[in-house]
Formats: C-alpha cells, structure tokens, sequence
C-alpha cells in the first residue's frame, strides 16, 4: 500500500473514532509508527490531510459518477442514473463521508474553492437535467435549485441511517428514490 494510503487509512479510523479537531497529528503519526515529523513528509499540516481525503474521496465516489452520468444523452436517463449511483455510493462507503460532511470548513479557502468545484459540478449537473427535462415537456415547472439541493440531500444522507448489514434492500432503496422523485407520493 501507498504511504500516503496507509496515512489516510489510519488518519480517517482515527478521525471517525475520535473526530478530527481531537486527534491530532501526533496521535495519528504514533499509530502508525512514525515520529510525527515523519508526516510532515508527506503532508505539511493537518488541514493538508484532510485535503487530501477529501479530494481522494471525491476522486473515488462522485467524480467517476459524474463522468459516466455526463455521457448519457437523456435527461431522465441521467437523473436515474445519478440517483441509483450516488445512494449506492452514500450507502456502501465508509463513515469517511460524515467525517468530511462536517470539516469541509477547516479546509483553507483555496483547498474549500477546489472541493466546492467538484459538489457544484454534481450539483449543476443534476439542475441543468432538471432544466432539460422541463425544456422538453417532461417535467413540472419547478425551482430546479431546490429540486437539485433536495435530491443530492435524499440520497447524501443514506449513509446516517441505512443498515448496511441489508444491503440487498440497496437497489430498492434507491428505486425508491427515484420513485418519490420522478412521480412524487401523491396519486395523480
């Protein structure tokens, strides 16, 4: 394993069990046998760590969804697809995402700027899905930003109350989710 894996590995067990602002840099360097100058040869500060989960994250969960979802032509298709991917996505990764949910703001401003782009690139591709199926007749006249904000929400939030012990039920969970979405809950 990559040294810097191993670091995010052990830094993120530490953060989840502990929380970010009380783990600190020596902690995570003492579990895993280094002298705490030894992390400051792969990351110069603790804000630069939590960059790096996050940007790691980001690289392995939403930015691969959002390039496959890109490609699909139809907006509905497009949305299904986001809904499906994302909620899995929420619902089948580590409890690394509560974590960074919450400590987004420590970041730098420039390193906040950088992952704002990536969730604003998400969020933008599902309201301008929304925007198209208006445009093509499909859809309620509806405020696309709250619609946006609402969907990202519904499936980012899986991961604080499914049982990942029942992950069969995840294809039903985010069929529902698509249901309520697409059809709302009301008959007619």
């Amino acid at each position: 394993m990559d040294r810097r894996e191993e670091i995010y590995e052990k830094a993120m067990e530490l953060f989840i069990a502990e929380g970010y602002d009380r783990t600190p840099l020596s902690r995570i360097a003492k579990a895993l046998g280094l002298a705490k100058a030894g992390l400051y040869h792969y990351f110069s500060s603790k804000e630069d760590l939590l960059f790096f989960i996050h940007e790691r994250n980001l690289k392995r969960d939403l930015i691969p969804i959002m390039e496959s979802a890109e490609k699909i032509k139809d907006p509905e298709k497009r949305i299904s697809y986001l809904i499906k991917e994302y909620t899995k996505a929420s619902m089948t990764r580590d409890a690394s995402a509560r974590v960074l949910i919450h400590e987004v703001g420590k970041l730098k401003p420039e390193h906040r700027k950088t992952i704002n782009q990536s969730w604003r690139r998400f969020f933008d591709l599902f309201r301008n899905s929304l925007s198209e199926l208006e445009a093509l007749g499909k859809s309620k006249k509806i405020n696309k930003t709250f619609a946006a904000f609402a969907l990202i929400g519904m499936c980012r939030w899986t991961f604080y109350w499914f049982d990942t012990g029942r992950m069969e039920s995840a294809n039903e969970l985010s069929d529902t989710y698509e249901e309520v979405f697409f059809r709302g809950i009301l008959k007619g």
